[in-house]
């Protein structure tokens, strides 16, 4: 489903910004990218949540404008062979909450990443006053993104596990 916050919708429109720890489409590996891709972003066109995107004539995911429903057209719309892995985890992302900027830290009730959420990884728990808070249960994760732009304060980023770092596109 495409994203309809007003946040994606003007995202869209600002220039595409110099990417230093890009995210790359699912599938793939930095590696792969650097062997494999020829720069015809075939998958950039093929992507239906408009969420790939070219830089330095290499793909990369913008997580803050939508999610990645892992729906295989970029891999189907690739001609390289063996640029996409179908057989492999589609990467190793994974979601991190701050938990102190969160809402509900503050005193604020609100479920935005839960409600969004498909594999029920951000959990709300009820039992700690006054708010609840949100739990994460990362082996559940498959970093789509969905909570990244449902959150109204940013206090969730995608970690990198092949990379061992923060992304936050």
């Amino acid at each position: 489903m495409a994203n309809l916050s007003r946040r994606a919708f003007f995202t869209r429109f600002s220039a595409t910004p110099e990417v230093t720890n890009p995210v790359r489409p699912p599938w793939t590996t930095e590696q792969r990218i650097e062997d494999k891709c020829t720069g015809c972003f075939e998958c950039v066109k093929a992507c239906p949540e408009s969420i790939l995107f070219s830089v330095d004539n290499r793909p990369y995911l913008k997580t803050d404008i939508g999610e990645c429903t892992f729906c295989e057209a970029c891999a189907k719309a690739c001609p390289e062979e063996g640029l996409f892995d179908l057989t492999a985890a589609p990467w190793r992302l994974t979601a991190e909450l701050q938990q102190e900027a969160c809402l509900l830290a503050k005193g604020v009730s609100c479920q935005s990443c839960t409600d969004c959420c498909d594999p029920r990884a951000l959990r709300f728990d009820m039992r700690v006053a006054p708010t609840g808070k949100i739990n994460l249960d990362a082996d559940l994760c498959n970093g789509c993104g969905a909570c990244l732009i449902s959150c109204p304060v940013d206090a969730i980023t995608l970690n990198d596990l092949s990379r061992e770092s923060f992304v936050n596109a």
